[in-house]
């Protein structure tokens, strides 16, 4: 698994929750979506993390996980997480928008083996 060894911009690496991971805000995770998508990397999928107003990080709230896509094309695997996680951030949104919580995505991908 490839992680922040990956040369996503510098502008999206300064929103990640994580060192090691790609855990960023919905704009930004779209956003590296497209990234990915455009330097042949595949979407393996992702999963929700919160982090709460005095700065903790983790699952909590968020409770959300993609499906492996690993079998997808670059670019079936980009679109399935576009929507996936606009979903996942639409309902989180109905059941916890009221807090002071942020949700992020954590991202996981492979490159493609094809490079496509």
């Amino acid at each position: 698994m490839i992680q922040l060894d990956i040369p996503i911009p510098a502008h999206l690496r300064a929103f990640s929750l994580s060192n090691r991971e790609i855990v960023l805000p919905l704009a930004q995770a779209l956003e590296a979506v497209d990234f990915l998508e455009q330097h042949a990397f595949v979407i393996l999928g992702w999963e929700g993390w919160v982090k709460t107003a005095d700065g903790r990080v983790g699952h909590g709230s968020a409770g959300y996980l993609s499906t492996f896509t690993g079998n997808l094309t670059v670019a079936a695997a980009a679109a399935d997480a576009r929507a996936t996680m606009q979903a996942g951030a639409r309902d989180w949104q109905q059941k916890f928008g009221g807090t002071t919580d942020a949700l992020h995505f954590c991202i996981t991908v492979k490159p493609s083996p094809e490079g496509t």
